[in-house]
């Protein structure tokens, strides 16, 4: 096979597995799979999350044990992603979603957007760094008006804080 094909194939290839990978992600943590959600991240990950940063994989998980014994059902919806390679097992990418959660009884809405970091590692793509933005998090009954609010973060608990994006100039 003619390198460039071959390459060009390895690159299709390498795309419909980091999709998969996004996508198993969201089942897993909507599932509450914490025995999948480990195998999704390299040992050595970065976690850059809304209560802070996780350093390694068992640490990452423990997060995500915690985090998610706050809330009720959640779904997360991922919509594109885009990539760029640096390597034959590297790549970087933006992952666009949404995310419906259940907290103390009230649905809430998240439009949040995944700065992710791609290895693979022992065959297999893994996120080595994943950094959580949001362009809006607050109860489902807000964001008719709440989108168009500059404090579009509202998290039970917390005070209302600006959205993540777009930088205000």
């Amino acid at each position: 096979m003619d390198a460039d094909l071959e390459t060009r194939l390895r690159r299709l290839e390498d795309r419909a597995e980091l999709g998969e990978l996004v996508a198993r992600y969201a089942l897993a943590v909507d599932d509450r799979d914490f025995e999948t959600l480990a195998t999704l991240f390299t040992r050595d990950c970065v976690f850059d999350n809304v209560k802070g940063v996780e350093q390694g994989r068992d640490r990452v998980v423990a997060y995500y044990r915690e985090r998610l014994a706050e809330f009720g059902p959640t779904y997360h919806i991922p919509h594109m992603q885009t990539l760029d390679f640096d390597g034959p097992g590297a790549a970087r990418g933006t992952v666009m979603a949404h995310a419906e959660l259940a907290i103390d009884g009230v649905t809430y809405a998240v439009a949040l957007r995944y700065i992710d970091d791609y290895r693979r590692e022992e065959g297999q793509w893994r996120f080595r760094e994943r950094k959580v933005s949001q362009l809006y998090a607050m109860p489902l009954a807000d964001l008719p008006g709440g989108l168009a609010q500059e404090l579009r973060k509202r998290w039970p608990g917390t005070e209302p804080a600006a959205g993540d994006w777009p930088v205000a100039p």
